[in-house]
């Protein structure tokens, strides 16, 4: 193996992710440096002639010559640590680290300040794998050469491989500061940043680089992701708004200060800005959504299903333009217009998780049970763990009677994770629908109340519970406090008629059945309640 000298960041790397091997007769960098720092000692002419001699053998190839030679110098000439360092290089081409390292440590014991014998050594060690003991002449390198980033990079890379990703970040940081013009340094210390949940130190120093340059989308990309993950809206726009003080108006600064407007609840400005930065770049897709998602969270259902039209027209291989026309289709209650809109593009795209799942959503609302089994099998191929998926699978089953299937469903999302309350609740529901048990059914729901006091839905769930265990006054209790938390539950106003009849109170029961047909007017079983004359 033979060695050639790189550069310690460059070594680094290469044994951390992978090299390959080296020609024994390429010429070492380091042969006019020795033979210079030989001239500078005023060497014994016999001497140099052994060294220059051993220097042939060693780009030759013939490493075992080439000691012989250096150690003949070595005995004319025995305080060089140039020849050491020589007969080091030979010794590790032959495969003898432990030589090549004792001849080095010689050449650094008669001249501490020896650069090349220093560069040897850690290298050496990180070849070997050896990054603990790398640290020591990488430092005394540092020392000697305080302003070369290279040194404090490689320290930085050993700190890396210590798990210290703090320390790590700190040796980027003032690596860039000796070279402002390596922007990738600073980027380093901001992804190592991110990689140690420091999210404030990782929005400074994207946010440095995003002024340093502000034409790198990537940039500004992730400080505005950080400045969302933070929530503080201000000090985005307060940046954004700098930066175009500075370099002047873009549409993608304007797009992300509409964004995080939006976010910090500025509708109004939100709006403008969006729109403004639409018609100035309407190609770019990525400024649609968040206008989109405005006109969503404003119910402005018109507006935002324009948006999803342009960006399904314009941008047919884009997923997510058909994702958003969906959503304003199931706002409106249209799951058909869903599966017209979904199922021509779903084998283009079939891997797309949310395509499957909204398709199998509106045909389980059509009550098109094969076809939403299909669907979100699917989905669920793409995320075997998704609980939307899961649980949507669950209710289908226990719509169809396969109480088996959707029973395993329930104690999956259960032991997977001991805070779903919809598990417990919607298994809770499952057992109570069969009339089968009741009391493992109360259980169930307890934990759901415990988890969500205030959940209307899970309060009906104990309430009907109790009904079923002939428990009238918890039932109604529970009921009732569901209705006063949402009074636009047909389901919820039925069963609380039921339990106001079954204690007589027909008159009040008659008024909630009348509620629940307000709300679901085909409703047979709710005429005959509401109706029974």
């Amino acid at each position: 193996m033979k060695i050639i000298k790189l550069n310690p960041i460059f070594l680094l790397t290469l044994i951390l992710f992978g090299c390959g091997t080296t020609s024994s007769k390429t010429p070492s960098p380091q042969n006019q440096v020795k033979l210079e720092s030989i001239g500078e000692k005023t060497p014994n002419p016999e001497g140099l002639r052994h060294f220059m001699d051993g220097q042939m053998m060693m780009n030759q190839g013939d490493f075992a010559m080439a000691i012989l030679e250096f150690q003949q110098a070595l005995e004319l000439d025995p305080g060089v640590g140039a020849i050491h360092t020589s007969i080091a290089e030979s010794y590790w081409n032959l495969g003898k680290p432990d030589m090549a390292e004792k001849h080095l440590n010689i050449a650094i014991g008669l001249d501490p300040s020896d650069e090349q014998a220093l560069q040897m050594l850690a290298d050496q060690y990180i070849l070997q794998k050896k990054y603990e003991a790398a640290q020591q002449p990488f430092n005394q390198l540092h020392k000697l050469k305080p302003d070369d980033a290279k040194y404090i990079i490689a320290l930085a890379e050993l700190e890396k491989v210590k798990q210290n990703i703090s320390g790590a970040i700190q040796l980027y940081l003032e690596a860039f500061d000796l070279d402002p013009s390596r922007l990738e340094l600073l980027e380093t210390g901001g992804r190592l940043a991110l990689q140690n949940k420091d999210f404030i130190q990782a929005q400074s120093i994207f946010k440095r680089l995003t002024f340093l340059d502000p034409d790198q989308p990537k940039y500004m990309g992730m400080y505005i992701d950080l400045i969302m993950n933070s929530k503080n809206y201000k000090e985005g726009i307060d940046a954004l708004k700098s930066m175009n003080a500075e370099y002047g108006d873009s549409p993608d600064r304007t797009a992300q200060m509409g964004l995080l407007m939006y976010r910090a609840g500025q509708k109004e400005e939100a709006l403008g800005l969006l729109e403004t930065a639409i018609e100035a770049t309407p190609e770019n897709p990525n400024y649609y959504f968040p206008l989109f998602d405005l006109y969503m969270d404003n119910n402005n259902y018109e507006k935002a299903s324009k948006v999803a039209d342009k960006l399904v027209s314009n941008f047919p291989e884009d997923w997510r333009g058909y994702y958003s026309r969906s959503l304003v289709y199931l706002e409106d209650k249209n799951p058909g217009n869903v599966i017209t809109l979904l199922e021509p593009v779903s084998d283009t795209f079939n891997k797309i998780y949310s395509i499957q799942y909204l398709l199998g959503l509106s045909h389980n609302q059509l009550k098109q049970f094969e076809d939403a089994q299909k669907y979100f099998s699917k989905a669920l191929t793409i995320r075997p763990d998704s609980p939307n998926v899961l649980h949507s699978m669950a209710i289908l089953y226990d719509e169809v009677k396969e109480w088996d299937k959707s029973d395993k469903i329930y104690l999956r999302l259960i032991k997977t994770d001991s805070t779903d309350a919809q598990a417990f609740n919607n298994y809770a529901y499952s057992l109570v629908e069969r009339n089968q048990e009741l009391k493992k059914a109360l259980t169930l729901a307890k934990k759901a109340i415990a988890l969500e006091p205030e959940n209307a839905s899970y309060l009906d769930t104990i309430g009907w519970i109790y009904f079923k265990l002939d428990n009238h006054e918890k039932a109604q209790a529970y009921i009732e406090l569901s209705v006063k938390i949402n009074g636009e539950n047909a389901i919820v106003l039925e069963h609380l008629g039921d339990v106001l009849m079954k204690i007589q109170k027909t008159d009040d029961a008659m008024d909630y059945y009348k509620r629940a047909l307000s709300l679901d007017k085909n409703n047979v079983r709710l005429i005959n309640k509401a109706s029974p004359e």
